[in-house]
């Protein structure tokens, strides 16, 4: 216990004494900045950090090349803090280092001070979006993607910043963005289209997902319910299809209504989904604000009106005869007239799956 005790106190004392050194460091560096002699420091700080890394020191190696790209951009001097801001990645590149909300928003403030033309930032984002996916080849971590969208959103880059909005989860972001963008830059005959691109990318994510993805059968219908939740609520938003589709309602609130209902069971996997679809609800449907938890709003002001609920559609009975359900029809699902090639519409009686929130903050737009 006395020996722990002793390398704990001597382990300390080293922290101690590294974090002195850094700073000291780092205070010289700051007086040859302070200075005007940026070369001298610029090549001490690559110095250090190489130095930094051979011992493993990687932590320490990123923030002081942090600390140095702030201090190049503040005295206007870009090229110097474009390179260390390529060596932060770097570091962590070679660190196993978990992704964390101070280290994104640490990449995407270096990112806002770089200049908007210069190549290293291009670069810069492409390599910070790749390590905060991990390395696996996606598209990068959402968090990132939304503080690059505000910061684009900043230059008034509208095509870049809706981009990376469209690969986070802040529909709200990129709704108040698109609004600026329309009203900005677009004529008053073109308001519905800077919309529609987004919520047509959210068809498009959906169908391709579902036909590439190799645990999903072809569909619709799926086996999950979930994925059949989204292929309707897609459909629903198309207004012009909804008197095709679901004949037997009466509008689109009745519709999204129905849905929302049928499948709560699967709805219930994850309580953002609520928010999503609150909404989806008042942009697509006409749903005032919520005023209590859930759907009760929503489910409420649908009864209210006389519409159709999943109550008057009849609830799933034993045997497929008496249900509803026609042969052939896949476990979980129950026959509704007016949808399906066959002649019915696909509703659950169970939930799974997993899909929603990136396409529900899509069409949060």
């Amino acid at each position: 216990m006395a020996a722990a005790a002793m390398a704990e106190q001597e382990s300390a004392r080293n922290g101690a004494r590294n974090r002195g050194g850094v700073q000291r460091v780092e205070g010289k560096l700051r007086a040859s900045v302070e200075k005007g002699d940026y070369y001298e420091a610029h090549q001490m700080y690559r110095t250090l950090f190489f130095r930094y890394m051979s011992q493993n020191k990687h932590a320490e190696a990123r923030e002081l090349m942090c600390s140095g790209a702030l201090l190049f951009f503040s005295h206007g001097q870009q090229n110097s803090a474009a390179d260390l801001s390529m060596l932060v990645l770097e570091s962590l590149e070679k660190a196993d280092v978990e992704v964390a909300d101070e280290l994104l928003e640490n990449l995407a403030k270096l990112f806002s001070l770089m200049d908007p033309n210069s190549p290293e930032r291009v670069a810069f984002v492409s390599r910070a979006l790749k390590w905060s996916s991990g390395g696996s080849g996606k598209l990068g971590h959402p968090r990132l993607h939304q503080l690059l969208a505000l910061t684009l959103w900043k230059e008034q880059n509208y095509c870049e910043s809706r981009y990376h909005f469209l690969h986070s989860t802040d529909g709200e972001g990129c709704a108040n963005m698109l609004v600026e963008y329309s009203t900005s830059r677009g004529f008053r005959s073109e308001v519905d289209m800077f919309v529609a691109q987004a919520v047509l990318h959210a068809s498009v994510v959906f169908t391709t997902y579902t036909q590439k993805h190799p645990s999903i059968e072809n569909g619709p219908p799926f086996v999950q319910p979930l994925l059949n939740f989204i292929w309707f609520l897609l459909l629903a938003v198309d207004g012009n299809r909804v008197v095709l589709i679901f004949p037997c309602f009466r509008g689109k609130l009745t519709v999204f209504t129905v849905l929302c209902e049928q499948y709560q069971p699967s709805l219930r996997r994850d309580p953002m989904y609520n928010e999503y679809l609150d909404r989806i609800g008042q942009l697509f449907f006409g749903v005032p604000p919520k005023q209590t938890s859930s759907y009760g709003g929503l489910l409420g002001k649908a009864g209210s009106e006389g519409s159709f609920t999943a109550a008057s559609l009849g609830r799933p009975r034993e045997g497929r005869e008496q249900s509803g359900q026609r042969p052939g029809l896949r476990p979980g699902l129950v026959a509704c007239p007016g949808l399906h090639p066959g002649g019915s519409a696909i509703m659950p009686s169970h939930g799974c799956g997993g899909l929603l929130p990136g396409l529900c903050s899509l069409l949060c737009l």
